[in-house]
């Protein structure tokens, strides 16, 4: 499937960005895995199965809802296991994977956050907007932060104008995680309003996460082209690219989801 921005923002396609991250990441963790791991690998194809059958249900809206968070809290728990057993296993240097041990953390955090997502559905709770504009920066400007080395590490050496864009591009939006980290404790609970800075810094972040996003697409299509030199999985820019959306779209709407 290419790339998509307009997925339906109702419960059903909350549950399926998130799902389809999961998924995603267990398709670019796959071809990270030594051939000598071969029960890693075969648990990670299982979660991958698993994962993609909840991911089909909920884009295709079928089946009763709190069935279906069931379903998808218990499959990305899952695979939030495998992810940090196996990061435990590399930071002691007893697996054999091409992964970096802070794209392994990278994925961690995500499957994390969609618990977060879930639970939040389940309890019905209201979150004020400004309550979301903290969350969301400070979680996502750190993953977009991510995304941005893990473009420079695929992509080769001789690429050295996007290398030097990408780097910038990473350092700009590691500023912008401080600003966010600060800001949060900075403008305390209760969050009531929104306050002139919060809102500014919020008006910031979108036009940057939409500058992103288009910046990551543009790599995208020179990647499909065979433009640049590059050893990334083939749709690993959509997949970042759609989370800079989400970013900027949750922002707009100030909600978490």
């Amino acid at each position: 499937m290419g790339y998509t921005d307009n997925y339906e923002r109702d419960t059903y396609g909350i549950i399926a960005f998130w799902l389809r991250n999961d998924y995603d990441h267990g398709r670019f963790f796959d071809r990270e895995i030594s051939h000598y791991e071969i029960e890693l690998a075969r648990a990670n194809q299982n979660n991958i199965q698993r994962l993609g059958a909840v991911w089909q249900k909920a884009q295709s809206k079928t089946g009763d809802l709190g069935q279906l968070l069931d379903e998808a809290t218990h499959a990305s728990r899952e695979f939030h296991s495998l992810l940090a057993y196996t990061m435990d296993k590399s930071l002691h240097c007893e697996v054999i994977i091409s992964t970096p041990v802070s794209l392994l953390d990278h994925m961690v955090r995500e499957s994390e956050e969609s618990q977060k997502v879930y639970k939040l559905i389940q309890s019905g709770a209201q979150v004020t907007p400004s309550d979301a504009v903290i969350h969301e920066t400070v979680f996502w400007l750190r993953q977009m932060a991510d995304h941005l080395g893990y473009i420079r590490h695929y992509s080769d050496v001789s690429n050295y104008e996007v290398n030097f864009q990408v780097t910038n591009m990473m350092q700009k939006f590691e500023r912008l995680l401080m600003q966010a980290t600060a800001l949060k404790t900075m403008v305390r609970k209760p969050r009531n309003g929104m306050l002139p800075v919060l809102d500014q810094f919020r008006q910031t972040i979108i036009k940057e996460a939409k500058s992103l996003e288009a910046f990551k697409l543009e790599v995208d299509d020179l990647i499909k082209r065979c433009a640049i030199a590059t050893t990334s999985p083939p749709d690993l820019l959509e997949h970042i690219a759609r989370e800079a959306h989400h970013l900027w779209r949750n922002l707009e709407d100030g909600v978490i989801t």
